[in-house]
């Protein structure tokens, strides 16, 4: 985000670039309202329920930055191409990280503790290991493990 934002302020600022940082503001005020709650502790996690819709804002975010993004390339709005070209790649990748993110955390397998580690590693036996470890498993158990 301050990479994307700083070129646009300095070569495109104000008109279509805008709606990228209005949208993502927004999005971050949820975000961290819900990271405040979350930080306050235990007592909390009753009204933590709605993390699983924060991820689907974020990924809708994304879809609507890509879609606004993408009109330049039909519409003579005087914003530099290149920047749409940046805008709908890196909505693209972050809509699929999150996507990933999503799948892994809220899918009926990551539930059941069958995690579903994508990993692109030649080492099979360690993504196999990390998919193994338990939910229930602590970090100090994991340490113990290993040693």
């Amino acid at each position: 985000m301050p990479f994307s934002v700083w070129w646009g302020v300095k070569f495109a600022p104000g008109g279509h670039g805008t709606f990228f940082g209005f949208l993502n503001s927004f999005v971050h005020i949820i975000m961290y309202t819900y990271f405040g709650l979350a930080a306050i502790g235990p007592r909390m996690n009753k009204y933590l329920w709605w993390k699983r819709y924060l991820t689907m804002i974020q990924m809708i975010q994304f879809i609507l930055v890509f879609v606004h993004s993408f009109q330049i390339f039909f519409r003579d709005c005087n914003f530099p191409k290149i920047f749409g070209v940046w805008l709908c790649a890196q909505s693209v990748l972050f809509w699929f990280l999150f996507y990933h993110f999503y799948r892994n955390t809220y899918s009926n397998n990551a539930r059941n503790g069958n995690l579903l580690f994508a990993v692109c590693s030649p080492n099979e036996s360690l993504i196999k290991d990390m998919n193994d470890v338990s939910s229930k498993t602590t970090a100090s158990e994991m340490r113990e493990k290993e040693n």
